[in-house]
C-alpha cells in the first residue's frame, strides 16, 4: 500500500510539473507573439501580423483608438496607437501610430517641403506615398477630402504612420499604410480602387559614387565636374521607377550633416503628379498621360558663388539640362 501511495504521489508531482511547463510555455508564447490577440487592430486598419513586423521585439499587442469629436464610442476612428511591451520587467515598449489628417493642396511637393527623396521607399499604385524608418505617409483618394473623419475639404487627405523607436520595418509600414488607407476610404464611401491595385513599394538604392556622364543612372545625363569642399566627390541614391515615381538625391561625400544639394524627380503617378501640375515643372507627354520632371535645390547652405565654385549650374540651367537629357528616356519608357 505504501508503494502504491508513493507511485500515486509521484504521478501527481509529474502531472503538476508538466502542467506548469505547459502554462509557462503558453505565457511565453503569449508575451512573445500576439498568439492570443486579435487578428486585426485599430478598427480593422492594421493587421496584427503587419504590426508585429513593423514593431519587432516581443510582447503582446494592444491598441488605443481616438475617434472623431462628438462621434461617440462607435464613431469613425481618426487615429490609433498600437503598443507592444517586452515580456520582461522594464522591457522596451514600442509604439506605432496611424492617423488620418489633411495637408496643403500641393503636398508633398510644396516649396521647401519636398517630401520624397531617393532615400525613401516609394509607395505607388492605389495608395501613393513614401516610407522611411520612422515615418511614412500615403495619399487617400481626393474624393475623401471632407468625407473621411480627420480630413477637410480643399486639403489633401493623408494617412500617416510613425513608430518609436525609429527602426520600423519599411515593408510592414508600407503594408500598414495601404491597409489603413483602404479601410478609411471604404468606410467613408470614397474608395476609388482596391488597396492592392498595382501597389508597389520601391526600396531606395545604396549610396553610390556618381558616374560623371551617367548621373542618377541615366546614360547621357552628364553634369560638369562637381567639386565639394576639400575635393569631396559626388554620390547619389535613387528610389522608385520611371513607371510611377522616380527620385534621385545628389550629395557630396562625407557631408552627411548638410545632406543632398540637389534632388531630381520624374513623376507619372496621377495622385503624386497633381501637385506638380501648377508648379512649373516640365511636362512630358507620356502615352495617354503626362510625366513631370522636377528639380529641387533644397536648402543646401551655400552662397551663389559657392555653388558656382562647386561647378553646379544655376537652378534654371540645371532644370533645363535635366529635362533635355531625361525626356528621351522617359518617353521611351512610356511606349
Amino acid at each position: 500500500m505504501a508503494v502504491s501511495l508513493l507511485r500515486s504521489t509521484r504521478r501527481k508531482v509529474v502531472a503538476t510539473a508538466t502542467a506548469a511547463i505547459v502554462v509557462a510555455g503558453g505565457l511565453f508564447a503569449g508575451f512573445g507573439t500576439n498568439l492570443f490577440g486579435p487578428d486585426r487592430l485599430c478598427d480593422g486598419w492594421v493587421s496584427a501580423a503587419d504590426a508585429e513586423r513593423a514593431l519587432g521585439g516581443g510582447g503582446r499587442l494592444g491598441d488605443s483608438v481616438t475617434r472623431a469629436t462628438g462621434a461617440g464610442t462607435e464613431g469613425p476612428a481618426v487615429s490609433c496607437t498600437v503598443e507592444r511591451g517586452g515580456w520582461w520587467p522594464g522591457g522596451d515598449q514600442r509604439r506605432l501610430t496611424v492617423m488620418v489628417t489633411s495637408e496643403r493642396p500641393r503636398f508633398p511637393f510644396e516649396l521647401s517641403a519636398w517630401k520624397i527623396t531617393g532615400g525613401s521607399a516609394v509607395l505607388t499604385g492605389a495608395t501613393a506615398g513614401a516610407v522611411e524608418e520612422r515615418t511614412g505617409w500615403g495619399l487617400l483618394p481626393e474624393a475623401c477630402a471632407g468625407r473621411a473623419s480627420g480630413t477637410r475639404e480643399g486639403l489633401r487627405p493623408v494617412i500617416r504612420v510613425s513608430s518609436s523607436p525609429a527602426d520600423a520595418d519599411r515593408d510592414a509600414s508600407g503594408a500598414i499604410l495601404r491597409s489603413a488607407a483602404d479601410a478609411v476610404a471604404r468606410a467613408a464611401g470614397c474608395a476609388e480602387r482596391a488597396a492592392g491595385d498595382g501597389v508597389v513599394l520601391e526600396s531606395p538604392s545604396t549610396l553610390r559614387e556618381t558616374v560623371p556622364d551617367e548621373v542618377c543612372g541615366i546614360a547621357g545625363f552628364a553634369l560638369p565636374e562637381l567639386r565639394g569642399s576639400a575635393g569631396a566627390g559626388v554620390q547619389e541614391r535613387t528610389s522608385g521607377s520611371f513607371g510611377s515615381g522616380w527620385f534621385c538625391d545628389l550629395s557630396f561625400s562625407g557631408d552627411e550633416r548638410n545632406g543632398p544639394f540637389t534632388r531630381f524627380a520624374v513623376v507619372r503617378d496621377p495622385s503624386l503628379a497633381s501637385p506638380l501640375a501648377e508648379s512649373g515643372a516640365r511636362q512630358v507627354v507620356c502615352g495617354s498621360g503626362k510625366a513631370y520632371l522636377a528639380v529641387d535645390n533644397v536648402s543646401y547652405p551655400w552662397e551663389p558663388e559657392e555653388r558656382a565654385a562647386a561647378g553646379l549650374p544655376p537652378e534654371t540651367e540645371l532644370a533645363e539640362l535635366f529635362a533635355t537629357k531625361v525626356t528621351p528616356v522617359v518617353t521611351a519608357e512610356c511606349r
